[in-house]
């Protein structure tokens, strides 16, 4: 459904769906999971061995059919994909929303209405968003751009697969003192849904008794095409 590789004007996203102890794709997994900055607030908690982020990247793609990209950043140096600054992903919540979805954004013209109208019979499931960057790569906006990117070609494949008739929905679970995913998500046009409560956890240096959750109706206005 989306391809294997993404580009932008200043980073490459490798999608990973290989597991072989000796493929890169595992050892880039690897890179992801292992870092405890980067994965500080992730409630999966980081990775401590190659076989162990094996077994969880094998999870991921099977339990959560999960769309996951290594993200690398363009350099002068004549380097294929670049410097690896982290990841983002799409993975599936057969569960269904945390919280009921917002409803999707009313299109304007006679058209677009009668075309509102037919959607709905090819729904595509719930996916949540997920996102994690090198502590070196913070302030260069690289988090938007791959998250941008990635939403963008889900968005293309979901108007692609349903002839522009289905529809989706991502989410995305942000706690309260995570400043800088909510404010990326919402340069992404995600929607506040409300606030999910939930059983306290040590995470990142604290206990947390719940989390933000966002929303994002697809395919964006942009992908619908008539």
């Amino acid at each position: 459904m989306l391809p294997s590789k993404i580009s932008t004007d200043c980073l490459t996203l490798l999608r990973l769906t290989t597991t072989s102890p000796s493929h890169p794709h595992l050892h880039l997994f690897h890179e992801n999971w292992s870092n405890p900055t980067a994965t500080a607030w992730s409630l999966r908690g980081p990775t401590h061995s190659l076989s162990e982020s094996r077994e969880w990247m094998q999870e991921s793609l099977s339990r959560f059919d999960n769309y996951f990209y290594a993200v690398f950043a363009h350099t002068s140096q004549h380097e294929e994909l670049g410097v690896h600054v982290g990841s983002v992903s799409l993975r599936l919540q057969a569960d269904g929303p945390t919280l009921p979805p917002p409803p999707p954004p009313r299109q304007t013209g006679p058209h677009d209405l009668e075309e509102e109208k037919e959607r709905g019979e090819d729904d595509l499931p719930l996916r949540a968003l997920g996102y994690a960057m090198f502590p070196e790569a913070w302030g260069r906006g690289y988090g938007t751009e791959a998250n941008r990117a990635l939403l963008d070609a889900y968005s293309a494949a979901v108007a692609r697969q349903s002839g522009g008739k289905g529809k989706g929905y991502v989410e995305a679970a942000v706690d309260d003192e995570n400043a800088g995913s909510l404010a990326l998500i919402r340069k992404l046009g995600f929607e506040c849904v409300g606030w999910k409560e939930s059983e306290k956890v040590w995470l990142n240096g604290g206990w947390r008794g719940g989390y933000w959750v966002y929303g994002l109706h697809l395919p964006l206005p942009s992908r619908i095409s008539h």
